[in-house]
């Protein structure tokens, strides 16, 4: 069975798609908002995982309604919980299972229990959080047995994760001084440097 896995490079989607392994065949999948670059970490850590990988551009419009949440809210939360929900739908009309690397105290990107219903009624998919029971904790310890990864700040390393593609169309369309008031400061992404072989 083919699985595609919302992937934004980092360790936490990196985990949830070697945890998959085992029981489906799996797709790594980037999204992007235009034809910039924002994918590009995705991509370069698929290939340190040595997992199938595509990226995926969402239409104007879903960037276009995401900037006026931001604008509107004052904070990112509705704004990465609707890109998110956004690329969770795409992927189910194409495959039946999804999964992305969303953890126990996420509060956004994610999704609600009446929305996963929703989606996996209207789609007749399956919507799968492989890391929903873990904590950072366990999952630092996981992703380290796993992986080798650095963490760093997100203007060292912007990974493509849906708050770094927000948070440059903002600053194109607003300037840095928006971005800070509505971004938290310290933002920061991890790094896959390679995948660990187990013994």
């Amino acid at each position: 069975m083919k699985i595609s896995v919302l992937f934004s490079g980092g360790k936490d989607s990196a985990l949830a798609s070697i945890l998959l392994e085992p029981f489906f065949e799996v797709e790594l999948v980037t999204f992007g908002y235009d034809q910039g670059t924002s994918w590009k970490a995705g991509e370069e850590a698929a290939k340190v995982l040595e997992i199938p990988h595509r990226t995926v551009l969402f239409e104007k419009d879903v960037l276009d309604r995401a900037m006026t949440m931001l604008l509107a809210a004052g904070y990112p939360g509705d704004a990465l919980n609707y890109v998110h929900q956004q690329a969770v739908e795409i992927l189910a009309q194409e495959c039946d299972f999804v999964a992305d690397g969303t953890k126990r105290e996420d509060r956004a990107p994610m999704m609600g229990p009446d929305e996963i219903r929703s989606l996996e009624d209207r789609l007749e998919a399956h919507y799968i959080r492989p890391l929903a029971g873990y904590g950072s904790k366990t999952i630092n310890a996981l992703a380290s047995r796993f992986l080798e990864f650095e963490v760093l700040p997100s203007e060292l390393y912007p990974a493509s994760d849906f708050e770094v593609g927000l948070r440059l169309a903002l600053e194109e369309l607003k300037g840095q001084d928006t971005v800070t008031k509505i971004f938290p400061a310290d933002h920061k992404h991890s790094k896959i440097i390679r995948r660990k072989v187990l013994e």
